[in-house]
Order: C-alpha cells, then structure tokens, then sequence
C-alpha cells in the first residue's frame, strides 16, 4: 500500500487488490458490468503467454473459466476474481542504454523514440477513478514527441496488474471512447494479428509482476519484437514500433516508451 495516499486509502482491505476492486466497481457503475471484457482480457493475455518462454504461467485458461466465479476461480476484491489479478512474483530484467554512437555497432539496438513520465494526483478522491488521465496525457505527448499516431503503432506492452487496468489504458491510449474499451476485445482490435496487438507476451497476467523488474520487462519483450527475436508464436509480424505503458499506483506515476529499431 505505500504506493497508495495512506491517509485515505492504507486500510483497503485486500491491498491494491482493493483499490482495483473499488476502481472496477466504480467503472461499472458508470458504464455497465464488464465482467466478460475483464474475462476476454484475461482469456487473451493467457493464451498469448503460452508462446513466452520467460512466462511465469504458461497455460491457456480459457475465457469460460476466466469469467465464472468459482472455487478455483474466487472473488478477490470487488467485482474481481483471481484471474483478474496479476502475480506478484519474483523476476529479472536487464537492459543496456548506450549512446547513438556505441548502439551503431551493436547486433540488436532499440531506438528510443520517445519516452515520457507524466505524475497525476496521489488521492483516488481527487480524481476521477474511471478514467486514467495521466495515462491518457502520457500517451498523447510521447505521440506527438515522436510525430507518430496509434496507427503507426505494431503493438503495445501495457500495465495490466488488473484485468479493469488493461480495459481502462485502451481508452487512455484513444483507442476507444470512456466505457468502450470491450469493443476492441469483441472486434478481435487487441488480440495477436488484430489491428494492434496488446501484450503479445502475455503481459503482467501471464508473464509475471515483479514489481521493478516490470517495467524494464515490458522494454525487453518489445527490444525482442521489434529485432525480430522473439518466440515464433509470441512474434508480432513486421514489427517496427513499440509503444509500452507502465504504471505505478493506481494511475499516479505513468510511463510510456516509443521504441523503434536503430537502422
């Protein structure tokens, strides 16, 4: 809870579980119960995660059960049930930041196009808690920083600690409108060979949450997609930019990287 305003929110039971419950239960008072999006999300994440090697749970679940409550399956905080839920696990990840002059050389090297940090309020009651607005305002400066729109985009590595999470960012990113990120998931926009592909690695879900190890995970799986090295099946066809989005709090600290491969 110490990414939390304590003040206010350290007591939630259930830790950030909690929060995300109570941020779930407030979207879906706004826009309707999302519980088969959440589900669908899951679903796909999972099953994208298969293909990752370096996935901590490496198993199709399936959207049926993914969407009903059940022994295996128990409500954890809110409207949210386990597989709604990110591991919070051990892991590692590395990478190296060197100049454009030393990268030249190097067999693999990533560009970064743009990277941007944008910090919202820390209390959930100064905010409104159905929309991501940091994440909204992250995503729109490292688009115009790197002259590029969503369309430009090959895929994207987002922040999915909560099934509602992932929901969320597709509309801070504009992909949808506030209340119909469930329509990417219903066209088929978000999934592997969609018209953009979210956490093809299977994302926090499926590959893992340690926390401070995540972020820089998220770069390296994208650094894999876009030389070209990344698993057979977890590979995005003809990948050529990245657009990664990590999160700290419930929406307060909130990242995003442009990365393009170095010519």
């Amino acid at each position: 809870m110490r990414a939390s305003y304590l003040t206010q929110e350290g007591a939630t039971v259930g830790g950030f579980a909690g929060i995300f419950g109570q941020i779930t239960g407030a979207y879906f008072d706004r826009f309707g119960d999302q519980s088969d999006a959440l589900a669908e999300i899951a679903a796909k994440n999972h099953a994208n995660g298969v293909a990752n090697p370096f996935a901590q749970i490496r198993k199709d679940l399936g959207y049926a059960f993914c969407r009903e409550e059940s022994d295996r399956n128990p409500i954890v905080a809110g409207p949210l049930k386990r597989t709604d839920c990110s591991l919070v696990s051990d892991g590692a990840a590395a990478l190296v930041l060197a100049n454009d002059e030393i990268s030249r050389s190097a067999r693999r090297a990533v560009r970064f196009r743009a990277n941007v940090h944008v910090q919202d309020v820390l209390p959930m009651s100064a905010k409104d808690i159905t929309r991501l607005d940091g994440a909204s305002r992250a995503w729109n400066a490292a688009l115009a920083q790197a002259a590029l729109t969503l369309d430009d985009l090959s895929f994207v590595e987002t922040h999915d600690c909560f099934t509602i999470a992932e929901l969320m960012e597709y509309e801070a990113m504009g992909l949808a409108e506030p209340g119909q990120g469930w329509r990417l998931l219903k066209d088929g926009s978000v999934h592997m060979g969609g018209r953009l592909p979210v956490n093809p690695s299977g994302g926090l879900k499926a590959k893992g949450h340690p926390i401070g190890a995540t972020g820089v995970s998220m770069h390296v799986v994208s650094a894999m997609q876009l030389t070209q090295e990344a698993p057979t099946d977890m590979q995005v066809r003809d990948a050529q930019i990245a657009g990664v989005f990590n999160m700290g709090g419930a929406g307060v600290a909130n990242y995003v990287s442009l990365l393009e491969r170095a010519s």
